[in-house]
């Protein structure tokens, strides 16, 4: 059956199940990887500057990506306006994030630098699916998503107070401001790649175009930044998983599963991270979790379990139900890949 057919309400035999295995699933995943980026990230030699270390990672990722996708140097060179700016955005708000999460960090500590950038994105998200995008978010999106922002700062703020993050780094301006860019780029990084997607270009093809193109800036702000600590085995090392596992596998499925969910959910599933961050550090690091960071460690997994919880039961008055317009934006209703 056609996924652009509207139907009579039919339960299939395994509701949804597409949805969480290609597009849940992965996500939770990529977002397992991604908290560990952060332990990963310690191994750098100090005299690794945070610039010179994103520049690193991404030119290594980005060009793995670029190479293996013939098709993203078709969409780099594409002479449509429209898809030549989204790329243009994708590539620019790709190359942000990496470069101004690390200062953030180093200005206001890890917690609240990722509550920030983690916890803002899928509100902003949700923002540009509304006012951009003009389409209604799904319902269910709007009770967990806010419950998992909550969850997750709570988590992570509890986790910092409780290993020695002093309450001055919070009123830190400049600090908050790096941490917020982040976040505004992630959202915007995930809208245009699911814009891109649903457009008919493949996943691999438009994170291979944006991560292409962000590792061709990043080279001469590598060469700028110096290369000297890349010849240490720690530096290598560490470019080596976020080049390749933080960068080029986890985008390339993270492109994969927004062809099963809206970026909004998208991003609010990818909070996950933080609670692998800080249970790597419980559990590597030796480091403590107050009582108020295991209870929003709690509140993030209850939020997290009912985004993903799949609903059997299926309005029979509403026909339209299955509009390619609502099956963009629900995770939860299975619908087959574009061609």
């Amino acid at each position: 059956m056609s996924a652009n057919v509207s139907t009579p309400a039919s339960i299939p035999t395994e509701p949804h199940s597409a949805d969480l295995r290609r597009g849940v699933l992965p996500l939770l995943l990529v977002s397992s990887f991604w908290g560990l980026s952060g332990l990963v990230s310690t191994l750098a030699p100090t005299d690794a500057s945070t610039t010179a270390l994103a520049a690193a990672g991404m030119l290594l990722g980005g060009g793995l990506m670029l190479a293996t996708a013939p098709g993203a140097r078709r969409l780099l060179r594409t002479h449509d306006r429209r898809e030549r700016l989204l790329i243009t955005l994708g590539t620019v708000t790709v190359l942000a994030y990496q470069q101004f999460f690390y200062p953030a960090v180093r200005q206001i500590g890890v917690a609240e630098a990722t509550v920030i950038a983690l916890g803002s994105a899928p509100i902003l998200a949700g923002l540009l699916a509304r006012t951009v995008d003009r389409k209604p978010l799904p319902p269910r999106w709007l009770y967990c998503a806010p419950v998992a922002v909550i969850g997750c700062t709570l988590l992570i703020a509890g986790h910092g107070a409780d290993n020695g993050v002093g309450p001055g780094a919070h009123s830190q301006l400049t600090g908050v401001i790096l941490a917020l860019i982040p976040g505004l780029a992630y959202a915007v990084t995930s809208t245009v790649a699911s814009r891109l997607i649903n457009a008919g270009n493949t996943p691999r093809d438009v994170m291979g175009a944006m991560f292409g193109g962000a590792a061709i800036l990043a080279a001469p702000i590598l060469a700028v930044s110096g290369v000297e600590w890349l010849a240490t085995p720690r530096g290598l090392s560490t470019v080596l998983y976020l080049g390749l596992v933080s960068n080029c596998i986890c985008y390339t499925l993270f492109g994969r599963a927004l062809r099963y969910t809206s970026a909004a959910v998208a991003t609010t599933l990818t909070l996950t991270e933080g609670a692998v961050g800080a249970l790597m550090g419980v559990a590597v690091r030796g480091e403590r979790l107050a009582p108020v960071a295991w209870f929003g460690l709690a509140l993030l997994a209850v939020a997290l379990f009912a985004l993903c919880m799949p609903t059997r039961t299926i309005d029979t008055a509403r026909p339209e139900a299955s509009t390619p317009s609502d099956a963009a934006l629900d995770p939860l209703r299975s619908r087959k890949p574009m061609s």
